[in-house]
């Protein structure tokens, strides 16, 4: 018996996971959902369950390749049945936004194969190249309306404005993959976020993603047996990242929504660098000490399963943070454009700030 032999319970939630991918996405949710069961019967990149402090389960890192792959598949049938891709490039982004993609990806798919092959450091020193090369050959994703004038002048100033840019890109990408601790959180996010980028942009790339990432959810959620990995947190950050950037520079949101749109991640990776400073402990070693490791703890000592809390943990948070803002243009409230997100970023700031330090108090992290 392998560590990721189903028994007759999984099977159950296999069917039930079966049935409802193919009544919300059709033969797509269908194709999805057997490919991901597929990958999960493999015996290469697997999780170890302690990782993340979180996990009760063993389970697989292909889900990045699951998703990507997928998508990839589905933009290219796009193309061959007759609808040819429109927009800039056919990630609905330029080309270069491609090359970043693709670097992001296979930086992450080395270590998913080989795990803690490469340094932090090391993934840290990559990821400044990727991001170096694509904006001096990409210059017009720089962010240069943000809305506020003194940074905006400070951003037109070539040096500084790639050097700021190579510099959130990477923290960026880095706050994606800590968050990815939880059945849901990060999916979650790239789901919410490729429905609301879809509705405001448009490009096929972000319906393809809405389909693979939706039927990516309900199977990490139900199953638990099925993780990003590296690759899947690197990839799909880089698309958010060159995709809210591109949304931005085209005035097609506000940097405060898109603020809103990616608040746990990049709230979480400001406290853990603050935090592990003071505590004198490096910032690139990983911790234990995340406020979806909190929430996880206490819904565990309320609830049996195990696996029921860690993806209660990752829903909960995806909906607080990138939720807010699908709700918040579903319902008409703010439209994406408003500036008024920025008040809405500062209130989930402490919202964090609070469930933080309340549920800090009666952890047993050590």
């Amino acid at each position: 018996m392998t560590n990721l032999q189903l028994s007759e319970q999984d099977l159950g939630k296999i069917f039930l996971l079966v049935l409802l991918a193919t009544l919300l996405f059709g033969l797509s949710g269908l194709v999805g959902i057997l490919v991901m069961l597929w990958v999960t019967r493999q015996q290469y990149a697997q999780e170890d369950r302690d990782k993340h402090g979180i996990s009760e389960l063993n389970a697989s890192r292909m889900g990045g390749v699951v998703i990507i792959g997928l998508t990839l598949v589905f933009l290219v049938a796009h193309y061959m049945v007759g609808h040819p891709f429109v927009d800039v490039g056919p990630l609905g982004i330029h080309a270069w936004g491609w090359t970043a993609f693709v670097l992001c990806f296979l930086l992450g798919l080395v270590e998913d194969l080989n795990n803690d092959v490469l340094s932090p450091r090391s993934r840290l020193i990559v990821l400044v190249l990727i991001f170096g090369l694509v904006f001096v050959v990409w210059p017009e994703i720089v962010p240069n309306n943000l809305g506020f004038v003194p940074i905006d002048k400070l951003m037109s100033y070539s040096l500084v404005g790639w050097l700021l840019s190579v510099l959130f890109s990477v923290g960026f990408i880095n706050a994606i993959n800590m968050a990815d601790g939880a059945n849901g959180l990060v999916p979650g996010i790239v789901f919410l976020s490729a429905l609301i980028f879809y509705s405001v942009v448009g490009a096929f790339i972000w319906e393809a993603l809405l389909v693979v990432s939706g039927v990516f959810l309900m199977f990490n959620v139900g199953s638990g047996r099925l993780f990003l990995g590296d690759s899947g947190s690197y990839g799909l950050g880089a698309i958010l990242l060159l995709g809210g950037l591109h949304a931005v520079n085209s005035s097609w949101v506000s940097v405060g929504f898109v603020a809103v749109m990616m608040s746990y991640p990049c709230i979480e990776l400001l406290v853990s660098i603050l935090r592990r400073a003071l505590m004198g402990r490096s910032i690139f070693k990983p911790d234990n000490f995340h406020l979806h490791n909190y929430i996880y703890q206490r819904l565990t000592a309320k609830n049996q399963s195990k696996v029921l809390a860690n993806s209660a943990t990752g829903l909960i948070i995806a909906s607080a943070s990138t939720g807010v803002a699908y709700l918040g243009i579903y319902m008409d409230w703010l439209s994406a454009v408003d500036d008024a997100w920025g008040w809405v970023f500062a209130a989930q700031f402490l919202v964090y700030l609070i469930c933080y330090a309340l549920l800090s108090q009666d952890s047993t992290q050590t």
